[in-house]
């Protein structure tokens, strides 16, 4: 049912003009922003950057950059600038999960590419650790990127986004740059932030993400825990994000083969959903599709492929299939001894030293964020998803009184079980529910008492829908069944169902054996199958 939901929200049609569109993006701007955890947009306060070092190499220098996103929130970076005066115009490069982030040769090849072509590269640790979990991550004390409950206010993805902008807002300050033409680029993760960066940034102009943007109607399970941003599926597909920057000049790029994660399929999808907006203003030249004969990576033609994209959109220069290499560089598995790229364990590469990299954390960004909610007065029963469109419900126990337990508990013969390891959290982060609030709808939609008319809105209005709806309201009619008028929840996963199940239906008696009363008081419980996405812009349910 999940799998199913994710699949139909991706599918959403576009809008029907450019005006059209246009509208619904200034309408989802703000909504978006709560995706990423960005509303209100954080004060953008003082940076304190500093240039903490500089390495000069043939044609291009290294500066290594730290400066504070946030107050008190340390983000490390490196700056490659082309010799010469400029001013260059500037490439963003989020990384994805390389264990030595910024330092790894692969991240380190695309900037220098860059350089040598004119172009300044920033280059920004993503924060917090995972695969990265070395002393050589200057951002590990952010805390770990396997986090459920981030997804509550203060999402990874979310806030390497704001690092990536207030990285612009540094470049800024600078005479050397262009911030007129100002590109966006990386793979996997780092194709991921390209993206997500696009739809929030209005100054990034051009954008390349590589192995990430694939459509979600062909890939429903997808990406790491980090990647996920709550409620994003209302909004639609990783197209409609990309499309909040139309029609300024998209390149997908992919794999085609052994790239599951992001299928040739779902990149070809979701070019064409951006190629139809674009048509809207006659821009779909400026959508781009190219998949390679390679596996997940960022190779040789696949930089070669970014540079004559941004030769073309950021310089204004013809349009090129590809721009070789100056200086051919690390071409992925093909090339594991790369050339003209540091050793990611180069001591001169690092930002700070260990005893400077105190940082505020995730942990302390959530806590903040659920302290100073904003809160949606919308009804949950806002929130429902038509489930009898996905599939077939779960099956109840009748009775005035409906038993719920956690399972592997023991459950007697009028009880109802819920399973804690069966539900794809990320696909609920994704949709915007938490599983308990999954659980409380499909209780909802299962038990007798639903609102009159629910059957026809789930089947999407179809002829066949409507005379279902109708066979079972006189059904209904004739042989009513008496809804449920208490709940009995014994465990934690079951007490907070029933709290969503009485915001669904407010005359339900409760008797619950955890108790809670704020999204604090579930972070604190520290079960993080009972995190809520997007919780600090929710009422709690009560």
């Amino acid at each position: 049912m999940l799998e199913s939901a994710v699949r139909d929200l991706a599918s959403r049609r576009p809008a029907g003009s450019a005006q059209a569109h246009r509208d619904r993006v200034e309408a989802e701007q703000r909504a978006y922003a709560r995706c990423l955890g960005l509303d209100p947009e954080p004060p953008r306060t003082a940076l304190n950057a500093k240039v903490t070092g500089t390495l000069q190499r043939e044609g291009y220098r290294i500066e290594k950059l730290r400066y504070e996103s946030r107050p008190g929130l340390l983000v490390t970076a490196h700056l490659y600038v082309p010799d010469g005066p400029g001013p260059f115009p500037v490439i963003l490069m989020p990384h994805g999960h390389y264990e030595w982030k910024k330092c790894d040769a692969p991240v380190q090849a695309p900037a220098i590419s860059a350089a040598l072509y004119g172009f300044a590269s920033l280059v920004v640790d993503s924060p917090g650790y995972s695969w990265d979990d070395n002393e050589q991550n200057e951002r590990r004390a952010m805390g770990t990127h396997d986090d459920a409950f981030l997804c509550m206010g203060s999402p990874v993805q979310g806030q390497y986004v704001w690092d990536l902008s207030r990285g612009l807002d540094y470049v800024e300050t600078r005479p050397d740059f262009d911030l007129r033409r100002v590109g966006i680029t990386g793979c996997s993760g780092g194709g991921t932030a390209t993206w997500m960066a696009f739809g929030f940034e209005h100054r990034i102009t051009a954008a390349a993400s590589v192995c990430a943007a694939s459509s979600l109607q062909d890939m429903p399970h997808n990406g790491c825990l980090c990647n996920h941003l709550p409620g994003i599926l209302r909004l639609g597909d990783r197209s409609d994000i990309l499309a909040m920057g139309h029609p300024k000049p998209v390149f997908v790029m992919g794999a085609l083969r052994d790239d599951p994660e992001f299928p040739p399929e779902g990149l070809r999808r979701t070019a064409d959903k951006l190629k139809t907006i674009y048509r809207y203003e006659k821009k779909d030249a400026n959508v781009r599709l190219e998949l390679f004969d390679t596996g997940h990576d960022y190779n040789r033609r696949m930089r070669e492929s970014m540079l004559a994209f941004f030769v073309q959109h950021l310089n204004g220069e013809q349009e090129r299939p590809y721009l070789p290499e100056k200086r051919p560089l690390t071409d992925g598995a093909l090339n594991p001894y790369p050339a003209n790229t540091e050793d990611p364990h180069n001591p001169d590469l690092i930002v700070t030293e260990p005893w400077d990299r105190a940082t505020v954390g995730f942990r302390d960004l959530l806590a903040k964020a659920l302290d100073e909610p904003y809160p949606d007065p919308a009804p949950y029963s806002s929130r429902w998803l038509p489930w009898s469109k996905y599939g077939h419900g779960i099956q109840v126990p009748t009775g005035e009184t409906l038993q719920l337990f956690d399972l592997p508990a023991q459950v007697p013969e009028q009880g109802l079980g819920l399973p804690t390891d069966s539900i794809d959290q990320r696909s609920c982060i994704h949709i915007g529910l938490s599983i308990p609030e999954f659980y409380a709808q499909l209780l909802h939609g299962s038990l007798p008492g639903m609102p009159e008319g629910w059957e026809g809105g789930a089947l999407s209005g179809e002829g066949i829908g409507a005379v279902i709806a109708s066979v079972k309201t006189l059904v209904g009619a004739a042989r009513p069944e008496p809804p449920p008028t208490a709940v009995q929840a014994h465990g934690p996963l079951a007490s907070m169902t029933a709290l969503f199940l009485k915001a669904l239906r407010p005359d339900l008696k409760l008797e619950t054996s955890h108790e809670f009363s704020s999204w604090k008081d579930v972070l604190a419980f520290g079960n993080p199958l009972l995190s809520q996405p997007g919780a600090r812009y929710l009422r709690f349910p009560s």
